[in-house]
């Protein structure tokens, strides 16, 4: 059995479905959040062990990422994976952990890096509406892709676009977890 960490910073909404859909061969063992948000809620319901750390309760970066790998080491974790997690990870902590830190973002990467991508993705006005999940390396939105999954869209309607891709990324997050643990599980 893998274990999973979560590390989240707000709704929890693509944590909330890796729970509820769940992973044959692995279990979510432990969420991480950078500050008291409504992931620590999804968390309590699913019985998921969840531990918060506040970058101002450290002198350092550095310092704050030690205590996280404390923790992930205890918990014996094999994948993370940022569900809505706003922190860069240093990196130092990218290369300890390299190739089992996942992300999804919004886009089609390598378009619309960074917050606010759907926004960027309609200002653009070129359509190019999707959903990536990616190993995380030192930049921002640049790791190796895994997996994209194009959104058709040609409504003005932001808010029905955000919710497209929002249940894109649920259904696509899942399936490549689940795959990356079969893979494993094969090897």
């Amino acid at each position: 059995m893998k274990n999973i960490a979560v590390f989240a910073s707000g709704k929890g909404s693509n944590f909330e479905q890796i729970a509820t859909r769940g992973i044959r061969g692995a279990r979510i063992s432990l969420l991480v959040t950078d500050k008291i948000c409504n992931a620590l809620t999804i968390a309590h319901r699913y019985e998921i062990e969840a531990k918060t750390f506040e970058r101002r309760d450290f002198e350092t970066k550095n310092a704050m990422e030690e205590a996280i790998i404390k923790v992930l080491e205890e918990e014996k974790i094999d994948l993370i994976v940022l569900a809505g997690y706003m922190r860069l990870l240093s990196p130092a902590f990218v290369n300890r952990y390299r190739n089992r830190i996942l992300n999804i973002h919004p886009s089609l990467l390598p378009h619309y890096k960074g917050k606010h991508a759907i926004q960027q993705a309609v200002e653009d006005g070129r359509k190019l509406y999707g959903v990536t999940v990616h190993y995380v390396n030192e930049g921002m939105d640049e790791g190796q892709i895994i997996e994209q999954v194009r959104v058709p869209y040609e409504g003005f309607d932001i808010e029905e676009l955000e919710k497209m891709v929002h249940e894109t990324e649920y259904e696509l997050y899942t399936r490549v977890i689940q795959h990356l643990i079969d893979q494993e599980e094969t090897t």
